[in-house]
């Protein structure tokens, strides 16, 4: 095992998403922060997911999301204190276009996915235009990104999962639940203990906690694959972390930067601080 600190770092918002995308079957909308995470110790600095950039396919997608405030993910990183040549390794949870854009961005990092997650991307983009919503949420940019970091030898496709992958850092898939090869990222640290970075499988707090905070887990609205995947998912890792939600860490819960000590920047966007390694000094 390592001592890890984790920031969830905010690079775009969207004032008024719809609420049920996020908690299947109800009304109303809710803002959704897109974010990043980097988890650094153990002599890694890791960065989960990639978040996207704002041309081509990426802007076209961020309008249908509404999106109104955006900072490259770098920038994001680099509110944390980080640089992007700093981060060695990529854990790509999924491949929708705001979670696995931006890979040349991060140059010195070896990048992590499931197999099954970019080769039914890649089915789902050759398929005709009644079929379309198969392939909702991909920039097709992002897999020939996916294609130049392989050309450079940076690409780790796994299949299944991937225990210690470093030490206390482990990926692990939910096939066919948010998307056809979602995978999470369990973190064991030494002072801080257990720690979930869901991806989509979990959006929000509400997903975990019920709808009136009674425990009744509610699956999320969005799903290529089935919500009883993604109840699963969440169930085992409810069980990872003892049964504490708050050790489950949703990249597009508004409430993460309420939950936990954060700074607010000019923009609107906030940097939140999960846990810090023993020694480690505060970013906020």
């Amino acid at each position: 095992m390592a001592d890890y600190s984790i920031w969830v770092s905010q690079y775009a918002i969207a004032p008024s998403f719809p609420e049920t995308y996020v908690v299947h079957g109800q009304p109303g909308s809710r803002p959704l922060p897109f974010t990043v995470t980097i988890v650094h110790g153990g002599g890694h600095t890791i960065l989960v997911d990639t978040g996207f950039s704002i041309d081509g396919d990426g802007q076209r997608l961020a309008d249908l999301d509404g999106i109104s405030t955006w900072i490259h993910p770098r920038d994001a990183v680099a509110r944390a204190g980080f640089k992007p040549e700093e981060i060695d390794l990529v854990l790509i949870t999924h491949a929708h276009y705001d979670h696995m854009g931006t890979l040349g961005d991060f140059p010195n990092a070896t990048v992590y996915a499931q197999e099954r997650e970019i080769t039914k991307w890649r089915w789902a983009a050759g398929l005709p235009p009644e079929l379309a919503w198969l392939r909702i949420g991909l920039d097709p940019e992002d897999l020939a990104a996916v294609d130049d970091v392989a050309q450079r030898g940076r690409l780790r496709l796994v299949k299944g999962p991937v225990r210690d992958l470093v030490p206390g850092v482990s990926l692990v898939p939910e096939f066919d639940s948010h998307t056809y090869g979602h995978q999470h990222v369990e973190i064991d640290s030494v002072s801080s203990g257990r720690w979930i970075l869901p991806g989509d499988v979990v959006y929000s707090y509400i997903n975990l906690e019920g709808l009136n905070g009674d425990g009744e887990m509610v699956p999320i609205g969005f799903a290529t694959g089935s919500q009883e995947n993604c109840l699963l998912a969440m169930q085992e890792m409810m069980e990872f972390v003892g049964g504490e939600s708050r050790r489950i860490v949703p990249g597009h819960e508004w409430q993460v930067s309420e939950r936990y000590p954060s700074r607010s920047f000019e923009d609107g966007l906030h940097l939140a601080e999960i846990t810090l390694a023993a020694g480690t000094p505060s970013r906020l």
